[in-house]
């Protein structure tokens, strides 16, 4: 029977670190968030760009929410404190934050036994049935970085044989990042040389996949504003269907608003802004045409979705999630994109390690470029404590 009864509540009492290595410098890791009866939620904490500190934080939030009668998504965030503009200005903040706010609505799902979509969507008084997949679109990158034995091949026909076995699978949506060798600022205006390795990477990719499917281009803010004005045209004629962060768009906002008014590819980005007011500014103010809310950090799945029905009825087609991460992030992502009704479909990082799908139980299960959405409540998966203890490890603070 499900429960959706104002006096539902969680109090959480443990906190748990859960780490599995990837590849190369990748590396997953989770929160386990328990209560006295044994009912978790789960986020993850996993970032590249981010030190370890982010556990430490974590930590020192979450005993704010230790023996805490936590009702809401709303009432965590009163607990823990912390204000929107100070996870504006602070990434591993808005880390530690997404985390636990993700972990706090998967636990209140289970508690009220509704899938996490379904009872950010009964929360919200958000009518309608729900999906039980949500369409991916395969970032081919993460598969392209180096392994553990060192770099691999990123030439041309590298990214294009990645491209091909991503088509293969179902996916009619491909991302690369292709401008490995550009970083601003650059010695001459006007086109930079060092781009034409990225364009006729994103051009080989075309010549192979052919016209029907649909190539995405993330620019990793390498370029300035008259780098970025004189690209955007020469990666529309390779193939090149939008145009991501040829600029970051916070910092730089006023130079991609330039870009943006210039440009005929849509403008995309914003993977690491938090909370659904900067995300709206974005929009608003014609910096981009596509935010990109990645739930590890944007407040995670509660607030992702707020993202969504926030812009989408104004702009529709406006909010892609992005989510280069773990099985966890994903799974998080997707309850949140189909309970906002994305128009765009979601990222996933294909082919990282083949064993990906094992960390999940039940298995993450990737069909004919879908994400099928495990029964149960909340995420309706968790991370497999013996995958942890098989390939990773974990601790307490």
């Amino acid at each position: 029977m499900f429960n959706t009864s104002p006096d539902l509540w969680w109090s959480p009492t443990s906190l748990e670190f859960q780490e599995i290595h990837a590849r190369g410098g990748t590396d997953w890791a989770t929160i386990n968030l328990v209560d006295a009866d044994g009912v978790a939620g789960q986020g993850e904490i996993t970032s590249t760009q981010l030190s370890g500190s982010v556990a430490a934080i974590t930590a020192r939030l979450a005993n704010r929410l230790r023996g805490q009668r936590i009702a809401s998504d709303d009432h965590a965030v009163q607990i823990l404190g912390v204000t929107a503009e100070a996870c504006e200005q602070d990434q591993k903040l808005a880390t530690a934050v997404s985390a636990l706010r993700c972990a706090v609505a998967d636990a209140l799902a289970r508690r009220a036994q509704l899938p996490l979509a379904q009872y950010i969507r009964l929360t919200h008084d958000h009518e309608g049935a729900l999906p039980d997949r949500v369409q991916l679109y395969g970032n081919i990158n993460r598969s392209l970085l180096p392994d553990d034995r060192g770099p691999v091949d990123r030439g041309p026909d590298d990214f294009a044989e990645m491209a091909m076995e991503a088509v293969k699978n179902g996916f009619t949506t491909i991302k690369c990042a292709p401008f490995d060798e550009c970083r601003a600022p650059f010695e001459s205006t006007g086109l930079p040389h060092c781009a034409e390795a990225g364009l006729e990477r994103v051009q080989t990719i075309r010549e192979n996949v052919g016209p029907d499917i649909t190539i995405f281009v993330d620019c990793h803010s390498r370029f300035d504003l008259d780098s970025a004005l004189a690209l955007e045209p020469e990666l529309a004629a390779a193939g090149g269907q939008w145009y991501e962060e040829p600029v970051d768009p916070v910092e730089h906002s006023d130079d991609l608003r330039i870009i943006h008014g210039n440009a005929n590819l849509p403008i995309a980005g914003g993977e690491h802004a938090y909370g659904v007011n900067l995300f709206k500014r974005l929009v608003e103010e014609d910096i981009l045409d596509i935010v990109m809310p990645d739930v590890k950090f944007c407040g995670g799945p509660v607030e992702a979705y707020r993202i969504g029905v926030e812009l989408e009825p104004a702009w529709p087609g406006s909010v892609s999630m992005h989510c280069p991460s773990g099985p966890l992030s994903l799974l998080a992502s997707a309850h949140a994109t189909i309970a906002f009704e994305n128009v765009l479909p979601l990222e996933h990082a294909v082919y990282e390690v083949d064993w990906r799908h094992e960390l999940l139980e039940p298995y993450e299960r990737v069909e004919n470029g879908h994400l099928i959405i495990p029964e149960g409540p909340g995420l309706g998966a968790r991370v497999d404590p013996a995958a942890v203890a098989f390939r990773g490890k974990s601790w307490t603070e």
